[in-house]
């Protein structure tokens, strides 16, 4: 029952994506792709000193990449950045099963993604989103803008 829940949450998020857009004048900007299966985000973010003000993304790709966008996006926007680098590092750890049960609470829709880690083909597609938001938040990215192809 649970994992229909789920399943239909990831499917929601895929069709009516939350946070989906273009920011002018983002303050970070990063493009990654992934060319095994296409999976293509585009991340915009806009900071309020410490906090995540806005985020937007555009792209395409499979339900899980552009549902996990969708998700990771409207959990970050109001979180300050460390906040998001330690949910994105609960939720690496949720996706390598090296963390669960309450501790993954903080999540909030996220945690719709556990089961993806029982299939390695689509962790890459759900890590992507993630992926993004960490360059953008890296102390020591030197432009406002970065492209990039993951391995």
């Amino acid at each position: 029952m649970l994992d229909e829940v789920y399943q239909e949450l990831i499917l929601d998020h895929y069709k009516r994506p939350r946070c989906q857009g273009v920011l002018i004048n983002p303050d970070k900007k990063i493009d990654l792709h992934n060319p095994l299966c296409g999976d293509q985000i585009s991340l915009m973010v806009k900071f309020s000193g410490e906090e995540i003000s806005q985020i937007a993304f555009t792209g395409h790709g499979c339900s899980i990449s552009q549902a996990t966008a969708s998700i990771m996006s409207e959990l970050l926007t109001g979180k300050t950045k460390a906040d998001a680098r330690r949910l994105s590092g609960l939720f690496r750890r949720m996706i390598k099963s090296e963390e669960s049960g309450n501790a993954l609470d903080d999540l909030g829709d996220a945690l719709a993604l556990e089961g993806v880690k029982r299939h390695s083909a689509r962790i890459k597609c759900a890590l992507l989103a993630w992926d993004c938001v960490d360059r953008a938040l890296a102390e020591d990215a030197s432009s406002g803008s970065m492209r990039d192809e993951l391995p």
